[in-house]
């Protein structure tokens, strides 16, 4: 599916080296880029993935991770693909375009040696605050890593504002701190239920 989604978007075209310049060729360093993201994305880790066969080393995978996949450049590669799944939708199959998103946050179990691990006390457990913002279509046109302490109303305006789409989002529903009061959408409702929006 990673894969696919390259080849339709053309999303790793964004990616530059950090220092600028680069001696690998687009088809290398599209591949590697590919192995790391699936790496991370996956939790499998870099040294799992270099071992299986595919004719990268390890330190060929490391080198590319600290090169060319900054945080910059992950969020150029998810907002492409989400402007890309904008582009292709057929509105006879999904309908209009959405003006509105839905944002909550997501307690991510993790390890104590993960340097981001906090405990939060209103899940009960150590891990991250994942924030997102949803379009109704169900795709994610913005997330990012929270403080367990942080205030979600700032996360819940800075993804409505600062998402980088071509999406225009109008509305942005919302439930739990984030929500500010006579403004909630309940648990689980979608954007184009009957709740207020914020």
């Amino acid at each position: 599916m990673l894969k696919e989604a390259v080849l339709r978007t053309g999303c790793l075209d964004a990616v530059t080296s950090v220092s600028g310049g680069g001696s690998l060729s687009a088809e290398v360093l599209a591949e590697r880029l590919l192995l790391v993201i699936y790496a991370y994305g996956t939790n499998t880790g870099i040294k799992a993935v270099a071992s299986a066969g595919h004719g990268h080393t390890e330190d060929e995978l490391r080198y590319v991770r600290r090169r060319y996949l900054s945080a910059e450049a992950a969020r150029a590669i998810a907002v492409n693909i989400a402007n890309a799944t904008f582009a292709a939708r057929s509105t006879d199959l999904w309908g209009q375009g959405s003006t509105a998103v839905a944002s909550d946050s997501t307690h991510v179990r993790a390890y104590d040696q993960n340097l981001f691990t906090e405990w939060h006390s209103r899940y009960g457990g150590r891990g991250v605050l994942i924030y997102w913002h949803v379009e109704k279509k169900s795709l994610a046109i913005h997330s990012q890593l929270i403080n367990c302490t942080a205030s979600e109303v700032a996360a819940m305006v800075e993804g409505a504002m600062q998402h980088g789409t071509t999406m225009d989002v109008e509305a942005n529903y919302t439930a739990g701190p984030a929500a500010p009061a006579g403004c909630r959408a309940g648990r689980g409702r979608r954007p184009d239920s009957a709740s207020r929006g914020c």
